[in-house]
């Protein structure tokens, strides 16, 4: 609930802390009075722990930032920001467990759910000891990535109403941290606004991992949730690492709306189904020359990686022709917003070259996928119709993020608390 892998808080990992209007979905959820208050909140009781307030980023953007990314036809979503170092975050994480005051169970997971005849919920969970029942009041689901079919599946047995996701599929760029260190210092996360675009599939930066330290590749294993084992990505910003012989890796996300696959399960099914073929399941690279001429890599990885001019940040990579994943109409979408995205940067950075000059000096890795979550119907107390059952955080379908998802917790703990959807302004926790 505290500490998991992918986006979640964890030891070793940086963090960053986006205020509304990041997440801009909880304020048509919550209401703006209420999804303010929310997040205010949220925000201070994740950084409680800290010995200073971090500093905000992400708003009163210099001059040269906006006009370098208009040039592009782009604009920069602005939104305050914080980046919470590993140490840091650290702290963050101790003081969020040391506030609990309930039993935990650690490692036990839950199975199922069903009504409880005299009120309530049945909890089935497997435990060290087996499984066993347990009878909850209200039962809170917070899986995050770890239970993105899961829950669905339960939520579904209970007969709750679902929205399909609307799939993003992508890739990171990884680079020598300098490129990106610039605009990453003015806005830690990054996102962009199309104005205009000739292209069928809508692009979007995702997850921007580039201050002047750069920031490392994850592998998030989503084991059998769907079917056959796959491993995905995940970026965090770091603040603490050494240079150490070649220069520091920074990298960003990359997503285009899927389309022309069929329905959402067609979709995913058809992404993931080329992943297993291409790379077993397992993320690959080529280089951006190679991605950008939907070329063979012509090196494996044991050759490609010392030519870098960085150090990448996962050595646990075999190379493979990336581009295959995405069909012609996503792969050009892809080249087209990363001509426009990395050129913004670059110019803001005073370092423009064309694309192709980076070709073996940029580091394609794949796969990225967003919104694989269904959405359940919730009310504004993040509970779902009928049933003592309340669903927050990435596994709602609603908002990503670390606040996002504490001011989902927030939003449910005062409604089971005061018996109200939403509570007025100024009330006790």
């Amino acid at each position: 609930m505290i500490s998991g892998f992918g986006g979640s808080m964890h030891f070793g990992d940086g963090a960053k802390l986006s205020l509304l209007p990041s997440g801009r979905r909880l304020i048509t959820h919550f209401g703006e009075p209420v999804a303010q208050r929310l997040c205010a909140d949220a925000y201070a009781w994740l950084t409680s722990g800290l010995p200073r307030q971090p500093v905000l980023a992400g708003r009163d953007l210099s001059r040269w930032a906006v006009s370098s990314f208009d040039a592009y036809g782009l604009s920069i979503r602005e939104y305050p920001v914080a980046v919470v170092g590993e140490r840091d975050l650290e702290r963050v994480i101790e003081a969020c467990h040391d506030g609990l005051a309930a039993e935990r169970w650690y490692l036990s997971e839950l199975t199922d759910a069903r009504p409880y005849p005299g009120g309530g919920m049945t909890a089935i969970v497997r435990t060290h000891d087996g499984m066993e029942e347990v009878h909850a009041g209200r039962v809170v689901m917070a899986t995050g990535r770890r239970g993105v079919t899961a829950t669905a599946a339960l939520l579904r047995r209970l007969g709750v109403p679902m929205t399909p996701p609307d799939l993003s599929v992508g890739v990171r760029f990884e680079m020598d941290a300098r490129l990106l260190a610039a605009i990453g210092a003015e806005h830690p996360d990054l996102k962009i606004s199309q104005r205009d675009t000739t292209v069928a599939n809508k692009v979007k930066t995702f997850c921007f991992c580039g201050g002047p330290n750069g920031g490392r590749l994850k592998f998030t294993h989503y084991h059998t949730a769907f079917g056959p084992a796959v491993i995905t990505l995940d970026g965090h910003e770091t603040t603490d690492r050494l240079v150490s012989g070649r220069p520091l890796a920074a990298n960003f996300g990359l997503l285009c709306q899927v389309q022309g696959r069929g329905d959402a399960g067609q979709a995913q099914a058809s992404f993931l189904g080329t992943y297993r073929k291409l790379a077993d399941g397992r993320p690959f690279a080529q280089t951006l020359g190679s991605f950008l001429g939907r070329a063979p890599e012509r090196r494996p990885w044991p050759e490609l990686e010392p030519s870098l001019p960085f150090q990448p940040s996962v050595l646990d990579l075999t190379t493979g022709p990336v581009h295959e994943l995405f069909t012609p109409e996503e792969h050009a979408s892809l080249t087209a917003g990363l001509d426009r995205v990395l050129g913004s940067i670059l110019r803001h950075g005073g370092s423009a070259v064309p694309l192709r000059d980076l070709a073996d000096k940029v580091l394609v890795v794949a796969p990225e996928l967003e919104f694989v979550w269904e959405q359940p119907a919730l009310d504004a107390g993040c509970r779902v119709p009928g049933l003592p059952v309340y669903v927050v955080g990435d596994a709602a379908g609603i908002a990503q993020g670390i606040v996002q998802g504490a001011m989902m917790g927030m939003a449910a703990a005062r409604a089971i608390a005061t018996g109200q959807p939403t509570t007025p302004a100024g009330a006790g926790q």
